[in-house]
């Protein structure tokens, strides 16, 4: 591209160039200007590349920070992150691994905080659902699983979590529910079909799966 661009600015000097007269003042003033804009050119697509890259950087440090459950750490690329213009329009993917960050340290109000700016982003609603649970709110928990279930009927996971907060909450014939329309999608399910038993039976669905059973 910044061939391309440094080329086509360049061949039009040399038309202007040949246009006017060789070596006259006008001449060497287009010629100038055309090696300045091609300069800029060139520059401007390096700052792009070189910002890039940097953001990639960034991106890639804080994975490894969270991995290593360095959380602390883990935030301040974050927050360097959310100083890109990309960011600051489309913050979600951003406030999300913070929220992951302080649920890491235990700051569940902090990370609730972070994942309810995220809106109507996924990955922070299934987070919200889990984290929920773990509180002891399946009612808040079956609000954020519904708009996934919403979205991915067929998700088995986010189906299961949904079935465990309505359970949790005393809602055992809308646990049910669930899994049977979820079974519909997916009738090979080994994982709804036994979590349909155990509701069926006054049980807590369960995420794993019973092999003896099969």
């Amino acid at each position: 591209m910044i061939a391309f661009g440094a080329g086509y600015l360049l061949s039009n000097a040399a038309v202007l160039y040949m246009a006017a007269a060789p070596g006259s003042t006008e001449s060497l003033v287009y010629l100038a200007g055309a090696i300045a804009l091609a300069m800029f050119e060139a520059g401007f697509l390096a700052w792009i590349f070189l910002r890039r890259r940097r953001l990639r950087n960034l991106w890639r440090e804080a994975a490894a920070l969270t991995r290593a459950e360095k959380f602390e750490q883990a935030r301040l690329p974050l927050l360097d992150i959310l100083a890109f213009n990309e960011y600051r329009m489309r913050p979600q993917p951003v406030l999300f691994a913070l929220g992951a960050c302080d649920e890491g340290l235990g700051r569940h109000r902090q990370a609730l905080v972070f994942y309810r700016r995220c809106g109507e982003f996924e990955p922070a609603q299934r987070a919200i659902g889990m984290l929920q649970l773990e509180r002891g709110l399946p009612e808040a928990a079956a609000e954020a699983m519904r708009k996934v279930v919403a979205r991915h009927p067929d998700d088995v996971i986010a189906v299961v979590v949904l079935a465990i907060a309505l359970t949790r909450g005393g809602h055992m014939e809308a646990a049910a529910r669930v899994i049977k329309r979820a079974l519909e999608l997916r009738p090979k399910s080994e994982m709804l079909r036994q979590n349909l038993s155990r509701v069926e039976s006054g049980q807590e669905p369960a995420l794993t799966i019973d092999r003896k059973a099969k």
